[in-house]
């Protein structure tokens, strides 16, 4: 039997301190590092990698750790909340901002990011999942080329996040529209979600959020997601997870870490059940793998 291979890449946004991050962090740095810790270890345990999207601060905060853990396996991403960047002079979010003010604003959070790990992300996602047809090409002139920009079916104006209608597989984005695939080489690996059932009053689909629902909902959401990708013969077919550096994942019986673990060890299960052959990897990874396809079927 082939197998079709399924790409897992779980995440992380790791957040400034709640105390310098309006949008929302941890309590403090010390639960911040338990967090990223625990989210590793977990991972590990069930044979799987995954992406990091830091803000900059943090890169600085915890850049020990995580290059540590990018000698594991794992990638380091940046994420952002310009409300939370620097002096928190900003006060929107990412998706109000003009194609200029965006490379602008991308521009000195990279600088920083960078200083922490001498060199520059390659991967992004945006706090909120927040952006608008400018942001992949303000991404791209900065320097990005893969992300997980999109939640497909997010309907929330006060983030300057609507993705309704948005195409939901792994894709080469359009310059100029962000819900379209195209032939920019920035790739987007939107993050996993079961769009037939609706979370925070309808305003999103039910994402694959570690915190957002119990084991038994992701259950559901991994086999729907696995059975539409086969049903349709997608090229690349993934499955993307998403959690924060809030939470106790070092803590055995924290009630999120069981969903984590139980999340992780189902992605193997089901894939199994589908015929598919799980290969764990990073965003940065998918994107090479894709490039290579491409090019396999264009000889």
């Amino acid at each position: 039997m082939i197998r079709n291979n399924l790409y897992v890449c779980f995440t992380m946004d790791c957040e400034r301190i709640k105390a310098f991050s309006p949008p929302g962090g941890p309590e403090n740095w010390e639960l911040s590092e338990r967090a990223i810790r625990g989210f590793s270890e977990v991972l590990l345990a069930h044979d799987l990698v995954g992406t990091f999207f830091i803000v900059p601060e943090t890169a600085h905060r915890h850049r020990e750790l995580f290059l540590e853990l990018e000698q594991k396996g794992f990638e380091l991403g940046m994420h952002l909340h310009p409300q939370s960047f620097g002096g928190l002079q900003h006060k929107e979010y990412l998706g109000a901002y003009s194609f200029e003010e965006q490379v602008d604003l991308l521009s000195q959070a990279v600088e920083v990011w960078a200083e922490a790990f001498g060199k520059r992300p390659g991967s992004f996602r945006p706090g909120n999942f927040s952006a608008n047809d400018a942001t992949f090409r303000a991404l791209y002139e900065v320097g990005f080329r893969q992300g997980s920009v999109s939640a497909p079916e997010r309907v929330m104006p006060k983030y300057r996040a609507v993705w309704a209608g948005a195409y939901p597989y792994a894709h080469h984005v359009h310059p100029h529209f962000r819900l379209i695939p195209g032939d920019l080489d920035f790739y987007e690996i939107p993050v996993t979600e079961d769009w037939n059932r609706r979370a925070w009053g309808g305003k999103c689909a039910l994402e694959l959020r570690v915190e957002m629902a119990e084991i038994e909902d992701h259950r559901q959401t991994i086999d729907t997601r696995m059975a539409d990708m086969v049903e349709k013969h997608i090229q690349i077919e993934t499955i993307v997870a998403i959690t924060h550096n809030f939470f106790e994942y070092s803590t055995p019986d924290d009630s999120r870490r069981k969903t984590l673990e139980g999340t992780a060890a189902y992605v193997w299960e089901a894939a199994e059940r589908f015929g598919l052959e799980v290969c764990p990897a990073t965003l940065e990874q998918v994107h090479k793998i894709a490039d290579s396809v491409k090019q396999e079927t264009e000889k």
